[in-house]
C-alpha cells in the first residue's frame, strides 16, 4: 500500500533538516524505464501517492524553515524541493536525468546489455537530449534485423578469446542521434565502426553517452556534427561511405523529408549489401511528412526490403497514471533497388 503525503515529516513538527532532505530525497521521480522487467522490480519499493505532493513541496519552498539555524542546509531543503517539484512540472521542466535502458543481445551469456544515458533538461530548440521511444524500440530491434542487414558477427563481450576480424568494419552512420542510444546499441553489439551525428547544440552531451558506454571489443565509435540543411559543410564522402545508414525519429519539421533522403543519398554506399535502417512513431501531426519520406526514398532508388509497426512507450507529458503515454511506431529496412 503506498504511503500518504501525510506519512511525510510535517513542517508544524519542526523536522531536522536531515529528516526533510532524506524525505525530499525519497520524492525523486526517476526516469521510466520503458522495460517492464526493471519496473517490476522498483515497484517492490515503497511507493509515495502522489496526491497533496506538490502542494507539500510548494509549502516547503515558501516556508522560511526558521527552526533551522544553518543557512546552508536551509538552500540545500529549498533547492531539494524545487527539483523535486519541476520533475512533476511535464517534461520541458524536469531537470537533468540519467536513463539506463536494457537491449536485448544475441547471445545466451548476456541476454541483455545496459546502456546508460545522460538528459539534460530539455528545451523546444534541442528535442535532441530526449530518448525518445522510436530509439529503443529500434535499439532493441536490431539483433532481430540481422538476416536483412550485411553480415555481421556478434559476439560476448566478456569473451577472453582474441577475436581476428579480417574484412574491414562495416561502417555505420547514425543520422540525427540525439543522446545516441541507436548508435551505442549498435557498437556494442556487432563489431563496426559507428560515426554517430547531430547538429551542433547536440553534439557535446553525444559525445558524453558514447563515452560513458562499453562497445564491443572489435567496434569503434566516432561523434560528428552533421547538418542535413546544408551538405556543403559536410566532409566529402567520395571514398568514405557507409555500408548502413540508420536514424530513429528525425522527422519533425516540414524540411526534413528532403533533406534527411538528400542526406541519406549522398552517404549511403552503393551495392546490394547497402542498408537504411529507419524507426518513424506515427505521430498524425506528421504523417505528411512520413509519407514524403517514404516517396522520396523511392525515387532515390531505394525499397522496402521488410517493414512492421510495433507500440512503445514515451514519457512526454501526461497520457497516464504511470507517467507514459503508448507511441505507435513504423520501422523499415531500404536497400537500393539496382
Amino acid at each position: 500500500m503506498p504511503l500518504h503525503v501525510f506519512d511525510l515529516p510535517q513542517l508544524y513538527s519542526r523536522p531536522p533538516a536531515y529528516v526533510l532532505l532524506q524525505a525530499l530525497e525519497s520524492l525523486a521521480v526517476k526516469p521510466i524505464s520503458w522495460d517492464s522487467a526493471i519496473e517490476n522490480d522498483e515497484e517492490e519499493e515503497d511507493e509515495i501517492s502522489e496526491d497533496g505532493i506538490p502542494r507539500y513541496l510548494t509549502g516547503i519552498i515558501k516556508s522560511p524553515l526558521a527552526w533551522i539555524e544553518n543557512e546552508v542546509e536551509k538552500e540545500q531543503i529549498w533547492e531539494s524541493a524545487s527539483m523535486r517539484l519541476s520533475e512533476r512540472s511535464g517534461r520541458t521542466a524536469a531537470p537533468s536525468a540519467n536513463r539506463t535502458l536494457h537491449i536485448p543481445t544475441t547471445t545466451s551469456s548476456t541476454p541483455t546489455i545496459a546502456i546508460h544515458l545522460y538528459e539534460p533538461s530539455l528545451t523546444s530548440d534541442n528535442l535532441g537530449h530526449k530518448t525518445w521511444s522510436a530509439s529503443y524500440l529500434l535499439a532493441k530491434r536490431l539483433p532481430h534485423l540481422l538476416p536483412y542487414l550485411p553480415p555481421l558477427h556478434s559476439y560476448p563481450q566478456n569473451s577472453s578469446t582474441t577475436l581476428a576480424i579480417q574484412a574491414p568494419l562495416p561502417r555505420v552512420l547514425e543520422l540525427g542521434a540525439g543522446t545516441g542510444l541507436v548508435g551505442i546499441a549498435f557498437a556494442a553489439l556487432f563489431p563496426t565502426h559507428v560515426h554517430l551525428t547531430d547538429l551542433t547544440p547536440i553534439v557535446p552531451n553525444l559525445l558524453t553517452n558514447v563515452l560513458a558506454n562499453i562497445s564491443h571489443p572489435s567496434s569503434t565509435t566516432t561523434v560528428g556534427t552533421l547538418d542535413w540543411s546544408n551538405l556543403s559543410l559536410a566532409p566529402d564522402t567520395s571514398t568514405s561511405k557507409y555500408a548502413i545508414i540508420v536514424a530513429a525519429d528525425p522527422l519533425y519539421s516540414p524540411s526534413h523529408p528532403a533533406w534527411l533522403v538528400n542526406t541519406i543519398g549522398r552517404h549511403l554506399a552503393r551495392g546490394a549489401e547497402a542498408r537504411v535502417v529507419v524507426e518513424l512513431p506515427l505521430r498524425e501531426a506528421y504523417m505528411a511528412e512520413i509519407g514524403e519520406f517514404r516517396a522520396r526514398m523511392t525515387d532515390l532508388g531505394l525499397w522496402l526490403l521488410v517493414e512492421g509497426e510495433e507500440v512503445g512507450f514515451d514519457d512526454w507529458g501526461s497520457g497516464s497514471m504511470d507517467g507514459r503515454v503508448e507511441v505507435k511506431c513504423w520501422w523499415g529496412v531500404w536497400a537500393w533497388a539496382d
